[in-house]
């Protein structure tokens, strides 16, 4: 499965997010899941090396920062991935971050497959709803050959029944609701002048008015995004439309980077659905599966499932 590096998660991370489920975790990943990195770090020698890969904006990275700032171990920390990666962005979001942001090397466009690092150079590798976008066999051989012999893989990935999956393909359903209604080619066209005002508020409204029952009901993230755009855009004339022309683009833009991080996410899903044991390219790389099972979030969220692997050989750093 082949998952290109695009614009649409370089803007993602550009934006105030440290996981890619804002909406659960108010910065970073607590409860369970943070309690399972926490356990994955305990057998890092003091003074060993880690490195995240497909890290977005260093999630995991943070968590192994600060557990070796906790437990005095002073680990190495580096974290990849094929996005356009800023840390001092990161530190201007999360200020109280900036001392651990500091302990991470960030490497940003550089696909997993492609890396150059050194053979063996570090004691785990850990990927969270990460290396599963990722063409699967290159980057299996990239983790093997980034392990020190005796070292780990741990990663979590998304599942094809995750409730996170269950969320994604909701949504894309709403995307598709929005692209029937003409909401997208309606504000394109205005936007690349090819249609006028009246004809684009004469759908835009239509679709306003379609959205009220739902917003009133409650309503999902995405929609209500959508009704209050619309609000906002229906209580303009045209002058003052064309004055705030820059956020309408932006707007639209967000929306469209958003429905192709969508897209990425349903290809992994129906990727794993198609092969549930896709996991087992990284024994096929050279490694030996020790556990694998599911993760839970506030012991009722199934939030996917989690695999470690050891590298043969001595040194173990377990």
């Amino acid at each position: 499965m082949t998952t290109r590096h695009s614009d649409h998660w370089s803007d993602y991370w550009s934006r105030a997010c440290l996981t890619s489920l804002p909406q659960d975790f108010a910065v970073n990943y607590d409860g369970e899941v943070a309690e399972f990195w926490d356990r994955a770090f305990i057998d890092i020698p003091a003074g060993g090396a880690v490195i995240d890969l497909c890290t977005g904006n260093g999630a995991i990275a943070l968590l192994a920062a600060a557990f070796s700032e906790k437990q005095a171990h002073d680990f190495g920390i580096t974290a990849v991935d094929a996005a356009t990666i800023d840390p001092d962005e990161i530190a201007g979001h999360f200020p109280d971050l900036s001392t651990l942001l500091k302990r991470i090397s960030f490497i940003g466009d550089c696909r997993v497959e492609d890396n150059s690092l050194p053979d063996a150079s570090f004691d785990l590798v850990t990927s969270q709803y990460g290396i599963e976008y990722c063409e699967w066999k290159p980057a299996a051989e990239q983790a093997a050959r980034l392990l020190k012999p005796g070292g780990r893989l741990v990663m979590v990935n998304h599942t094809a029944t995750s409730d996170i999956m269950k969320f994604m393909e909701q949504e894309h359903r709403e995307y598709s609701m929005l692209e029937q209604s003409g909401f997208f080619s309606s504000i394109r066209g205005y936007l690349q002048k090819r249609i006028d005002y009246s004809s684009m508020r004469h759908t835009l409204a239509e679709l306003h008015r379609n959205l009220d029952m739902v917003v009133r009901g409650g309503g999902t993230p995405l929609f209500r995004s959508v009704h209050d755009m619309l609000t906002g855009v229906l209580g303009m004339d045209q002058q003052a439309l064309e004055k705030g022309r820059v956020h309408l683009e932006a707007y639209y833009a967000q929306t469209q980077h958003g429905f192709h991080r969508l897209a990425d996410m349903l290809r992994v899903n129906r990727a794993i659905q198609s092969e549930p044991e896709w996991y087992r390219v990284f024994e096929t790389a050279g490694l030996d599966l020790l556990e694998s099972g599911d993760i839970r979030y506030r012991e009722k969220h199934h939030a996917g499932a989690f695999f470690e692997f050891i590298k043969p050989g001595s040194g173990e750093s377990s």
